[in-house]
């Protein structure tokens, strides 16, 4: 049984649990999907292909922000703002999926320059992932910008 829009509804039940920090399993994905678990592996072959998926889905909303905004400084905090609104998703992105070489492709896509690039992501992944680690820290919010200023103004003389 595989009804139109299927894949998106197991991917869109995945990131759910992904958010509210739940086990991705076959059977928790079926239940918020409303999906058989056989439908499922139409589209899956593993829990891990269907957290891959939802990865990829996450990064492709990361790259649309980043790359939307209108200079280094903005796509820095398209990328912080990112990690905050999804900090759990943010943490399987670079954990478990390890996105980390698709993010310093696109930040070279920002700043043209690879060692600047990989300056300026380390510099934001550093700071996101602490985010997404600590929680609501108010420090966060007065440190991304003067870390952004820095790193740009970095990117800027050198």
């Amino acid at each position: 049984m595989s009804r139109p829009g299927c894949r998106q509804a197991i991917v869109a039940a995945a990131t759910a649990l992904v958010d509210s920090d739940h086990a991705v399993t076959l059977r928790a994905v079926s239940r918020a999907a409303d999906v058989p678990t056989s439908a499922i592996y139409q589209h899956f072959p593993d829990p891990t292909a269907i957290l891959l998926a939802v990865c990829h889905e996450a990064f492709d909303e990361l790259e649309a922000a980043v790359l939307g905004a209108p200079d280094a400084y903005s796509a820095g905090l398209a990328y912080l703002d990112f990690a905050v609104l999804h900090p759990r998703r943010y943490r399987v992105m670079f954990g478990a999926a390890d996105l980390s070489s698709q993010a310093l492709r696109l930040f070279t896509r920002v700043l043209p320059d690879p060692g600047r690039a990989l300056t300026f992501w380390l510099g934001l992944h550093g700071l996101a992932d602490q985010r997404a680690s600590i929680r609501r820290s108010p420090q966060f919010t007065v440190i991304a910008p003067r870390l952004i200023t820095s790193l740009v103004s970095q990117e800027s003389s050198s």
